[in-house]
């Protein structure tokens, strides 16, 4: 597969994952203090409560709001989890049990992903290296609310993760929902604390509807750190003061509670990374916005396939009539390109003065029709997790890739973008204390270049579906001077991918892998140590390849002034 996408198994992290929404790996670090969240170490020897004024269990409280539910009844009795082991995420079956047939390529019951929706998933998929607390506090709350649904499964309680790979499915499906609309666009944010407070009491009834439970999320500051709880009953302390009573697959069974203020109108929850280790607050307030509700019902939804459809361009606005019984390009309906950013590191995209991501460490949205989604799923007390970015179709921008405060060299940073019909990213790129590297990213999603600050380049990876075949590209292993540029180019009206070189004394080496998908079979093939001179372009063209073990045609344009000056066969090294 293009990027070596294999469906990466995952295990339960002997230490819980923390606070983290789409996430939630354990992490001993620290508690700090940032912004607004004031980050205190806290002993708290009940562990079954965030303060004094709250230590009774819910067996002796009288709530004004209650929905019936219990930890440790109905939450799950393993802990949080990351991604090692032998427990399986979203396979393709997942995929389009969320999306429907459109993310298949191929026709028929067995499904082989467009390269897009292989994509998608393998990132949702790294995700979840930091926990699975989304998926937990969703599930958890089905479970209780939908009876049709639990009676797939058993008792919540007595549900066991090791060797149940339905359960583990299950949980990675609801954890994936957070990221694509409808559930992402319903979720209720830019509200006070008091606002949050309001909607919560408002609809927590005993055994309400699935339709009018929520889950909760907490961030810190700069919409990092997120994480995801399940809420189900509230007291009244007396003095505008309320505790939200929570579920937090963190600590299995054991009742903890978010306070909120109302008269403040301030929040705050105690959280650590797993029962026996120190605590630290979470603080918010109506300035911060870092408390959302996500409602249970858009979860039910199929979700909106932002990366279908075909990329093949035939008009002005990038869409396509497809052939009578071929996909159907669905480029009118999708107005984004989705961003992600895996690894310690910090990404700004800008547009002339228009920005969003972060600067100099401080998170700026400042550019018109672009949007974010928090992730839920960084560890604890560490900012290594950026929001997904959705920026509008056609709209040409710039990427910065800088090194964070957690920049160490050891974790590798991957940067891919997702449109309707292709994806392409660099996977694999070292970042350094103090590095700055310029990305360029074309709108279309057929072109980009990278200039790296070390000679340790990343892979390049395309992915493209058309009305016809699906193809998928990799460069790896790539040798190039400490900065040179890399480009790469997809022509699709010729069926041809462009490599070409500059700023580089030595000759740049590679290896090339292209795989094609038809409604039935995929067919793979690979090349070793191909040279490219600074300056000169390369064509591959894979649209005249005939299929396993035959040649592909290699084009050299010396100097790069768009005549070809040599033409050639490579053989498949299969």
């Amino acid at each position: 597969m293009l990027i070596k996408r294999v469906l990466r198994f995952l295990a339960i992290a002997s230490l819980s994952a923390i606070i983290i929404l789409i996430g939630c790996q354990p992490n001993l670090a620290t508690s700090k203090a940032k912004g607004n969240i004031v980050s205190k170490n806290v002993i708290d020897s009940d562990r079954n409560s965030v303060s004094s004024k709250t230590k009774s269990s819910s067996k002796t409280k009288s709530f004004v709001a209650d929905l019936g539910f219990r930890p440790e009844a109905n939450g799950f009795s393993f802990e949080n989890y990351g991604n090692e082991g032998g427990i399986e995420n979203l396979t393709p079956t997942d995929m389009r049990k969320m999306f429907g047939n459109q993310v298949c390529a191929t026709q028929g019951d067995t499904c082989i992903l467009t390269p897009p929706a292989e994509q998608w998933m393998e990132e949702t998929n790294k995700d979840m290296d930091g926990g699975h607390c989304e998926g937990m506090a969703a599930l958890s709350l089905i479970l209780y609310a939908d009876k049709a649904k639990a009676q797939e499964f058993g008792n919540t309680p007595d549900l066991a993760l090791q060797g149940n790979e339905k359960l583990q499915h299950e949980i990675a499906y609801w954890f994936a929902t957070q990221g694509v609309a409808p559930t992402a666009t319903n979720e209720i944010k830019g509200k006070t604390p008091a606002d949050i407070l309001d909607i919560l009491l408002s609809s927590i009834n005993p055994n309400a509807s699935i339709d009018k439970t929520y889950t909760m999320g907490i961030y810190q500051p700069e919409f990092k750190g997120g994480h995801a709880i399940t809420p189900y009953a509230i007291e009244d302390l007396g003095d505008g003061e309320y505790t939200v009573m929570v579920y937090d697959n963190n600590h299995p069974k054991l009742e903890r509670q978010v306070e909120i203020d109302r008269n403040a109108n301030t929040w705050k929850y105690v959280a650590s990374t797993k029962p026996e280790e120190e605590e630290s607050e979470y603080l918010g307030d109506a300035e911060t916005k870092t408390l959302t509700l996500t409602p249970s019902q858009p979860r039910y939804e199929i979700q909106e396939c932002n990366f279908c459809g075909t990329a093949d361009v035939s008009d002005d606005d990038g869409s396509t009539e497809a052939d009578e019984g071929k996909k159907v390009s669905t480029t009118k309906k999708v107005k984004f390109n989705q961003i992600f950013l895996e690894g310690d590191a910090d990404l700004l995209i800008s547009n002339g003065n228009q920005k969003i991501g972060y600067e100099n460490g401080k998170f700026v949205n400042a550019f018109a029709g672009a949007t974010f989604i928090p992730r839920k799923s960084n560890e604890l007390w560490k900012d290594d997790d950026e929001p997904l970015y959705n920026i509008p179709v056609g709209v040409p921008f710039t990427m910065t890739l800088q090194s964070s405060s957690e920049t160490n060299g050891k974790k590798l940073t991957d940067v891919v973008m997702l449109g309707p019909g292709y994806d392409v990213g660099l996977e694999g790129i070292k970042v350094l204390a103090g590095q700055k590297d310029l990305i360029k990213f074309d709108a279309s999603g057929r072109s980009l270049s990278y200039k790296p600050s070390n000679a340790e380049a990343p892979n390049i990876v395309f992915g493209l579906s058309t009305t016809n075949d699906d193809y998928e590209f990799e460069l790896d292993g790539v040798e190039i001077d400490a900065g040179g540029t890399i480009s790469a180019n997809l022509d699709t009206a010729k069926g041809r991918l462009g490599i070409k070189i500059a700023d580089s004394k030595q000759a740049a080496i590679f290896n090339l892998v292209i795989s094609r998908i038809d409604d039935k079979t995929k067919q793979k093939f690979e090349g070793e140590d191909l040279a490219l001179n600074s300056g000169d372009t390369m064509y591959l063209d894979y649209a005249k390849w005939t299929g396993n073990g035959a040649k592909l045609t290699v084009e050299l344009d010396k100097g790069s002034d768009g005549a070809i000056d040599e033409t050639t066969t490579l053989k498949d090294k299969q």
